[in-house]
C-alpha cells in the first residue's frame, strides 16, 4: 500500500493536507469483470458497508450496505434473511480481506431486524438494520456515517445521485471489481419507474434510478448505498438501497429499483433507538 502526503501552503507556514492513499487491492482472479463504474479513491464513501452472509456451509453471499451510526448498518432485508451469520466490513474499498489491508475494520453481527412487511415477491419493506456490536465503536476517520433523510426531504427527481459498489451480481464475486466503483445516476418520476415494474406504486418504499444517458450499470450491488451530498458540510445523506432490477441494468441500462429511505428512516430511527 502507497501513500504521499501533500502539503498546503497557508499564511506562510507548511500544514499537513489530505493524504492521497493509492489502494492496491487483492486481485479476485475474475477474467471476466462485468463492474464498469470509475474506481473509488480511499475514503471517497466513508460510508459503504461490505457484508458478507453465510448460509450455513453452504451458500455465502455478497450484499453492500450503509453505515448510519457507530453500532449500526442498514442494508436490504434480503440479503440477510434466514442467514447464520454476517460479517460488516468498514473502511476499506477492496473486495477481498487481506492481512496487509490495515485500512478494514471487521465486525460479526450481534443481530438484524427486517422490517415487518417485507415481501420476497413485491420486495415491499425490503429494508434491514444490523447491529455489528453492543458498545459504539470509536470509528477511525475514513470511516463515517451516512446521514439518514427527513420524511418530508425532496426526493430528488431528475437531478444526479451517486451509487457505490464492486459490481455483485446475484450476492457473488464473479465478474465484480477488486475495488470499490461509483457511477452516476438520475432519480426517475414514480411514472418511468412503472413503466419498467408495474407493481411499484406510491407511497410503498421504492423508487427507481438509471444512468442519464442510459448507459449500463453494473456497478450497484444488492443493498448499494444510493447518496447525494447537500448542506454547508457537504454531508452524503442516504436517499436509497438497491433492491432489485439490477441484472437489466447491468444488461440492458434499464432502471434500477430501491428502497426509499425516506419512507424507511422513521423505522431505521425506532430501531437504532431501541437500545
Amino acid at each position: 500500500m502507497k501513500s504521499s502526503t501533500l502539503l498546503l501552503l497557508v499564511l506562510g507556514c507548511v500544514l499537513p493536507a489530505v493524504e492521497i492513499v493509492a489502494l492496491h487491492c487483492n486481485p479476485s482472479g475474475n477474467e471476466n469483470v462485468t463492474a464498469n463504474g470509475r474506481p473509488a479513491y480511499a475514503g471517497q464513501f466513508p460510508h459503504h458497508a461490505l457484508l458478507v452472509v453465510r448460509f450455513g456451509e453452504d451458500e455465502t453471499r455478497h450484499c453492500s450496505g450503509a453505515l448510519v451510526d457507530e453500532k449500526h448498518v442498514v442494508t436490504v432485508a434480503q440479503c440477510v434473511v434466514g442467514s447464520s451469520s454476517v460479517e460488516v466490513h468498514l473502511g476499506s474499498n477492496c473486495l477481498l480481506a487481506d492481512e496487509s489491508d490495515k485500512f478494514r475494520y471487521v465486525f460479526t453481527a450481534v443481530e438484524f431486524t427486517v422490517r415487518d412487511g417485507y415481501d420476497t415477491e413485491t420486495f415491499v419493506n425490503d429494508v434491514a438494520v444490523v447491529r455489528f456490536t453492543d458498545e459504539a465503536v470509536r470509528l477511525p476517520p475514513w470511516v463515517k456515517p451516512v446521514r439518514l433523510p427527513e420524511v418530508d426531504e425532496d426526493q430528488y427527481v431528475g437531478q444526479e445521485v451517486v451509487t457505490s459498489g464492486y459490481g455483485l451480481m446475484d450476492y457473488g464475486t464473479d465478474g465484480a471489481a477488486d475495488g470499490l466503483q461509483y457511477m452516476r445516476l438520475v432519480v426517475l418520476e414514480l411514472e418511468a419507474c412503472q413503466a419498467e415494474f408495474d407493481f411499484v406504486m406510491p407511497g410503498t418504499g421504492r423508487f427507481c434510478a438509471q444512468e442519464a444517458d442510459h448507459e449500463r450499470n453494473c456497478v450497484s450491488d444488492v443493498g448499494s448505498p444510493l447518496v447525494r451530498k447537500e448542506g454547508r458540510l457537504q454531508e452524503y445523506v442516504l436517499l436509497g438501497l438497491t433492491s432489485f432490477g439490477q441484472k437489466f441494468a447491468c444488461s440492458q441500462g434499464n432502471p434500477g429499483a430501491l428502497q426509499e429511505m425516506r419512507e424507511h428512516a422513521t423505522w431505521v430511527r425506532e430501531v437504532l433507538s431501541m437500545e
